[in-house]
């Protein structure tokens, strides 16, 4: 977190960390003279939720939109690979045009929680997650007058949907486990950790057409619906993974 503070020119005090409730002066539109500067030379992650909707909505497998459109990238500490957004020609993201965003409802988290930050720490005892403003100096939102909290924000923007579905996978990637010296993930636990975050049409084959079945019990009315529902299978995925990589009570083997 100090790194991605200390490359945005940011210095986390009791002045720019925020709250829920804490107040800011915002607005984006398209009479902006900026309007869209924003979505070029970026770095955006996905999360599995940002592909569900965006793969979706472009009709494509989560395999077809993964090739298309993301890059992979390797966490350095836990050596997990992430995926972040594929950009265009003179570093512009895709899907943005003249009239704006054209994948706009179905935008990833980080689109919806700019101009903020948000900060996680790993270790629970260092303190709560915050927020922060993220200032460039293109941006000509700051000198609007609309006037929000950081929560009203959140819910204008779509947030808590995303953090929701998001919020079991941010238990894994958060773990400390992953971030231990000693411990480096081999090979297959770094395959199995990518399938099931990113690619859920794999997963689904994966539990549908191998010996999973025969492992773990599952009621059969969940089985029914992860069949069709990815929103669900995401979640089932995330919580396979807190058991396969760290032994969590999520899923229930069968006795024999």
């Amino acid at each position: 977190m100090e790194n991605i503070l200390e490359k945005l020119g940011i210095e986390l005090n009791a002045e720019t960390r925020l709250t829920g409730d804490s107040k800011f002066s915002f607005n984006c539109h398209s009479a902006l003279s900026c309007f869209n500067t924003c979505c070029s030379n970026l770095d955006i992650v996905l999360t599995p939720y940002d592909i569900l909707r965006m793969k979706n909505r472009l009709g494509l497998t989560s395999a077809e939109f993964i090739s298309e459109y993301t890059e992979p990238v390797i966490q350095k500490e836990s050596k997990l690979p992430f995926l972040k957004l594929r950009l265009g020609q003179e570093g512009k993201c895709r899907f943005v045009a003249a009239e704006g965003c054209t994948v706009y409802g179905d935008r990833p988290a980080a689109c919806r929680y700019y101009p903020l930050g948000f900060g996680i720490y790993k270790n629970e005892e260092a303190g709560d997650d915050f927020y922060f403003l993220i200032k460039e100096e293109h941006c000509k939102g700051f000198g609007e007058q609309r006037e929000w909290t950081v929560g009203e924000w959140r819910k204008n923007q779509g947030i808590d949907e995303y953090d929701d579905k998001n919020r079991v996978w941010m238990e894994v990637i958060l773990n400390k486990k992953l971030y231990s010296p000693e411990l480096e993930p081999d090979e297959k636990s770094l395959k199995m950790f990518f399938m099931a975050s990113y690619d859920l049409d794999a997963f689904r084959e994966f539990v549908f057409e191998s010996r999973f079945l025969d492992v773990f019990d599952i009621e059969e009315e969940r089985l029914e619906i992860i069949r069709s529902d990815d929103s669900e299978l995401m979640l089932f995925a995330h919580q396979w993974l807190l058991f396969a990589l760290f032994k969590k009570p999520t899923m229930n083997l069968k006795e024999s």
